[in-house]
């Protein structure tokens, strides 16, 4: 009688071999290079390693600690997120930080929704780091819950929000930054909404809206001129009307800034 069956190990080596010797179809081929990758993917995760990295993410040394996170953040997958998830409630920063890095390190909806958590957080450096994640891991998905930033009481991290806005430079920002640049309390964060407008708004007639309205309203003669800045970037014939409404601005800064940005528009020469 013949033994048992013994199981059949096959390596990329080995796959080749039968791709050129006609003894396997391509279909077969890819559907076994598919059970592979997948059969690799979930051994991976499952292994007593991933417990053993949850383990370690609550030591009591903050340092293994925070590389339990980084190890949680190259194995990647769903589980790994909701274990970071409880990294992100350490009492130390450090570690904080190193599992919301590894949560965008992982990227996906799951941990873009996970690291929104962080925008909670008491220190506002732990924000900051949370916003610019969201930027890395999600990139345009991420505007929603990056718009969120923008109700914190820190301006510094209103800020940074309006940087990563500018930094994805996708048209959704435009709306939002568009409402900030209106209604922020802190000039220097209109300021900046203001300025981003210029780089994400380019070609797009809401942001000559937002725009003209800041020419009109705001009451800081620094965002205003940002605000005549942006409309030099624009590239649309609708920027002109908004820049020579703000020849006429009672600040000779800023009819200076917008004789400079008129003659460059009409010249065509956007810089």
């Amino acid at each position: 009688m013949k033994g048992p069956i013994e199981p059949i190990s096959i390596d990329m080596v080995d796959l080749r071999f039968l791709l050129e010797n006609r003894m396997i179809s391509y279909f077969r081929l890819s559907v076994l290079v598919l059970v592979l990758m997948a059969y690799t993917g979930a051994a991976a995760q499952a292994g007593p390693g991933i417990f053993a990295l949850q383990t370690m993410l609550e030591d009591k040394t903050p340092e293994i600690r925070v590389k339990a996170a980084e190890g949680l953040g190259r194995v990647g997958g769903r589980r790994a997120v909701m274990i970071l998830r409880r990294g992100l409630t350490d009492s130390r920063l450090e570690v904080r930080i190193a599992a919301i890095e590894a949560l965008g390190f992982i990227g996906g909806q799951l941990a873009l929704t996970v690291l929104s958590e962080a925008l909670k957080d008491k220190a506002p450096v732990i924000r900051k780091r949370a916003v610019e994640t969201l930027r890395d891991a999600g990139t345009i998905s991420a505007i929603p819950l990056i718009q969120k930033a923008f109700r914190d009481k820190n301006a510094g991290v209103r800020l940074h929000a309006a940087l990563m806005l500018r930094k994805i430079g996708n048209r959704r920002g435009v709306p939002v930054l568009g409402q900030v640049v209106l209604s922020d309390t802190e000039p220097a964060v209109r300021s900046a909404a203001a300025r981003y407008l210029g780089s994400v708004g380019v070609k797009d007639p809401r942001a000559v809206v937002f725009l003209a309205q800041v020419i009109e309203e705001d009451k800081s003669a620094a965002v205003r001129i940002r605000a005549v800045e942006s409309l030099g970037f624009i590239q649309l014939p609708q920027a002109i009307a908004a820049l020579r409404q703000a020849l006429s601005d009672k600040d000779p800064g800023v009819r200076i800034r917008a004789t400079e940005v008129m003659g460059r528009v009409l010249a065509k020469d956007f810089e």
